[in-house]
């Protein structure tokens, strides 16, 4: 009998390591994955509230559309993003965003003078990207982009 305690005298020892790597492990999995999913609800709600803005406040008349009125638009548009993202867990070192007006000619950076795409009636498409920094480090992952587009009709 007193042989056999001996023969077993560290395996609690050696199971509990076991046992809280294991759960460890599983915890800190838990928390990277909550954190990517409260990251990737923030970029949505983000490229939602961009897409509202831009629906609201974008549409100038035909006649008067021109470069700097789009690059406005865009700044103004940008600005709300990020002040939004900065409200809530995202930083704006790492955020990307872009506002393209699909069914026109301010598709580029500098869209022509025929640019009609800020008149009412047209689609107004928001992109927010983030690039999201896992919090663990010790098995690299990279750097993961999480992305979301929302569009709209400029209403007026």
């Amino acid at each position: 009998m007193i042989r056999r305690l001996r023969n077993s005298r560290g395996q609690a020892l050696v199971e509990f390591a076991v046992t809280i790597i294991a759960l460890l492990g599983l915890m800190f999995g838990v928390i990277e994955i909550a954190r990517i999913m409260l990251c990737y609800t923030s970029v949505a709600n983000a490229a939602r509230i961009g897409a509202r803005y831009a629906i609201t406040n974008s549409s100038v008349p035909q006649t008067t559309v021109t470069n700097s009125n789009v690059s406005t638009i865009r700044s103004n548009v940008t600005a709300v993003v990020q002040s939004f993202a900065n409200a809530g867990t995202l930083s704006s070192s790492h955020l990307t965003v872009n506002v393209t007006f699909p069914d026109s000619s301010c598709t580029g950076s500098t869209p022509t003078s025929t640019c009609t795409g800020t008149t009412a009636g047209n689609r107004v498409s928001v992109t927010v990207s983030y690039a999201y920094d896992p919090l663990l480090t010790y098995f690299s992952l990279g750097t993961i982009n999480l992305t979301s587009t929302s569009q709209g009709v400029i209403t007026w």
